[in-house]
């Protein structure tokens, strides 16, 4: 495959939001091997009501309205990428099944689609592959005459029956997408196996990380992050990821917190206010909620840390989740304690403490703290070597040749 070939990559978040997940890691990386062309979640009215005044829209607002300047073009620092932005969208999901919303969200695909073959014109795309990032409400699929991609790919990334939102349409869409799509990509070994019906064009495609550049960060010597450098010595039990009681054990880790109260447990990542208050984490004295942070800063925040911690929920939603910070605690060679919530999880058992209890979770930092070493940070980093963005890039290069050679 050559690696001038071009991709239009179409995910369900938009470039600079507070919370991207992989999308943004994996469209960096794709970035290095293909011209990409990342195609935003568009902007509805209601979307412009609730914004407005946010920076990013305001940077996006004549060309949503007016379709002028709709072309970002990004510089990473290692490859570059254009951004694209949609005009302006219906809000179509309050409605029901019926054909008021197969005419409103028609239009809504129409609009996606105007904006990529404007695209195609502009960059004369010639032999592209369209990727839709879990999607399947808007353009699942690319199909156009004139301009016909040589492969669909669909990206399924989670459950979308656990999804309030994306349930109520998605769900049917979904099946739609997976019958038509040349290629199925999943993340998680629960979604592959829920999803799977003995077809030969689905693989199973984890999260990973950018390990060049965690190593960066792991071997460099840098001052602590500004709102940690008052700790003194104090040991940091820390989360990254997304604060939410639909994804983690509050309980447990007020249990974390009760039961080592002389390390500072640290939570990185967006989080819902109300839930402070709900469960009274404000109150507890050896826990520190800092919020989100730039992604490029995450990785001097872990190197602080004693022991990573991924305290999830055994619940339906989180038996199909692939943590992306797992793989980036582990280039950071950090000792990791996790819940026992997902089938992925298994993988990692000679590197991860992986807990079935309480009692096995707490237990699990203290052993963690006590048998840390040189050999077993190596091993961790080890690890994170086999699931870097460019290993999957390279498997997505092969899939794709395999698929196109059949």
């Amino acid at each position: 495959m050559s690696k001038k070939q071009d991709l239009i990559f179409f995910s369900v978040t938009r470039w600079n939001q507070s919370n991207p997940g992989s999308s943004i890691s994996l469209l960096k990386e794709f970035s290095k091997q293909y011209r990409v062309f990342f195609v935003e979640r568009p902007y509805s009215i209601r979307d412009l009501f609730i914004e407005w005044g946010n920076f990013q829209l305001k940077q996006r607002i004549w060309a949503i309205l007016f379709r002028r300047k709709p072309y970002i073009e990004v510089d990473t620092g290692f490859s570059n990428f254009v951004v694209v932005t949609p005009g302006l969208c219906i809000p179509v999901n309050f409605l029901p099944k019926g054909i008021l919303y197969k005419l409103f969200n028609a239009y809504n695909n129409l609009v996606v689609a105007r904006s990529i073959k404007s695209t195609i014109r502009k960059y004369e795309l010639k032999d592209f592959i369209y990727f839709n990032y879990f999607n399947p409400v808007i353009l699942p699929v690319f199909e156009s005459v004139f301009y016909k991609p040589i492969l669909n790919v669909y990206y399924i990334t989670n459950d979308i029956n656990t999804s309030k939102y994306l349930s109520k349409h998605g769900a049917e869409a979904e099946q739609n997408a997976i019958k038509k799509t040349d290629l199925i990509l999943v993340n998680s070994k629960h979604h592959f196996d829920r999803t799977y019906q003995k077809k030969l064009n689905m693989h199973y495609f984890p999260n990973a990380v950018d390990f060049t550049f965690f190593e960066q960060i792991r071997i460099k010597e840098l001052s602590r992050p500004y709102d940690l450098l008052n700790i003194g010595e104090t040991k940091v039990l820390m989360f990254c990821g997304y604060i939410s009681s639909i994804r983690l054990d509050y309980q447990l880790l007020k249990a974390v917190c009760e039961n080592f109260p002389q390390y500072l447990v640290v939570l990185i990542g967006t989080y819902d206010e109300a839930d402070l208050i709900k469960y009274k984490l404000d109150q507890i004295p050896n826990l520190i909620i800092l919020g989100n942070r730039r992604y490029e800063s995450i990785p001097s925040y872990i190197k602080v840390a004693s022991v990573t911690l991924i305290p999830y929920l055994c619940n339906e939603l989180n038996q199909g989740a692939y943590p992306l910070k797992l793989n980036e605690y582990l280039a950071m060679g950090k000792p990791v304690v996790s819940t026992n919530f997902s089938p992925d999880m298994q993988a990692f058992k000679n590197v991860v403490y992986v807990a079935d209890d309480y009692e096995d979770f707490l237990n699990s930092i203290e052993l963690a703290i006590l048998e840390n070493s040189e050999e077993l940070q190596s091993k961790r980093i080890e690890i994170a070597t086999h699931n870097t963005w460019t290993m999957r890039v390279n498997q997505f290069k092969f899939l794709v040749d395999t698929t196109l050679a059949k």
